[in-house]
């Protein structure tokens, strides 16, 4: 991770946009789910959030400029049955964007946006046949 950051700040400068969308899932009863997917979900859906919003945000603030997304999930403010792992990461993941927004907002880097995306089901392949 540490060298890709690198690279991009070398090839491309400065980053004033970052879209933090990467998220997986294991829909399974909580005893079912295995740790290594907890840990995945964990590492993922909030965790990779927080290692590329450090990454970036000293650039930002110095600036006190950029916008920062976190694309987190409905799972994240509603929990449904055989996602307790998933939904737990994607509170996080909200969790995570107020958290950053007040604190900037303390900060005084108000040149510095915040956008939480938490749509619903889209079907990406990871749960089969997506409904509410």
């Amino acid at each position: 991770f540490f060298f890709s950051v690198q690279k991009v700040k070398k090839d491309i400068g400065d980053v004033s946009i970052l879209v933090n969308n990467a998220g997986v899932i294991t829909a399974a009863d909580l005893l079912s789910t295995e740790d290594h997917q907890i840990e995945r979900m964990f590492e993922v859906n909030i965790l990779a959030h927080m290692w590329t919003t450090r990454a970036f945000l000293p650039a930002m603030m110095n600036n006190n400029y950029g916008h920062i997304v976190t694309v987190a999930s409905a799972a994240g403010h509603f929990v449904t049955s055989f996602m307790v792992a998933y939904c737990s990461s994607k509170f996080a993941a909200v969790g995570f964007h107020k958290a950053l927004t007040e604190e900037l907002s303390t900060l005084g880097k108000d040149g510095i946006k915040t956008t939480c995306l938490c749509p619903v089901f889209i079907n990406t392949g990871f749960v089969k046949n997506p409904s509410a």
